[in-house]
């Protein structure tokens, strides 16, 4: 891969990050954007509760296709950059742990779909999310955008695609 890649007419590629820090908490950032690559929306949380890294990636899915299905996507790509999280969805990973409700979760968001599907990325074509993720940091709660993200994030998004 060259640089982010824009998803194929007709989907909308999602890509999810989480960050988590002992007595920060945990941040989540998401971006979807189009087959032109325009960004559709945009979000990121903070929570004061901390978690494990593998486990704040989940929930930032989960978190994800619930705002991608709630804005009326039926294709769509999520990219992440941890790769044990991208494997366990692709085999439908089973358990018990904390992680595997979330992942039990995201697999029941199946059907709000007509087409999902998992796709690992390095960090280095994850950067917006990541951005996102460690923007909400500094704010409590969710933020959302529409179309504009805040300028650090904006302007990554206007240098990534096929650097």
């Amino acid at each position: 891969m060259t640089g982010w890649s824009k998803p194929n007419e007709g989907w909308v590629k999602v890509n999810v990050d989480a960050g988590v820090k002992e007595g920060w908490g945990a941040g989540f950032g998401a971006v979807c954007r189009g087959s032109e690559g325009q960004v559709l929306w945009g979000l990121s949380e903070r929570r004061r509760s901390s978690m494990e890294p593998r486990m704040a990636e989940a929930e930032a899915v989960f978190m994800s296709i619930h705002e991608a299905r709630r804005r009326g996507h039926t294709n769509i790509v999520v990219e992440s950059d941890c790769k044990s999280l991208i494997d366990a969805l692709k085999m439908k990973e089973t358990g018990r742990s904390d992680f595997h409700l979330v992942l039990y979760d995201i697999y029941r968001s199946y059907n709000s779909f007509v087409c999902i599907s998992w796709s690992f990325v390095s960090r280095k074509y994850n950067r917006v999310a990541h951005e996102l993720a460690h923007w909400g940091s500094m704010h409590y709660g969710r933020n959302t955008w529409a179309g504009v993200l805040p300028c650090t994030a904006q302007c990554l998004v206007d240098s990534d695609i096929n650097e």
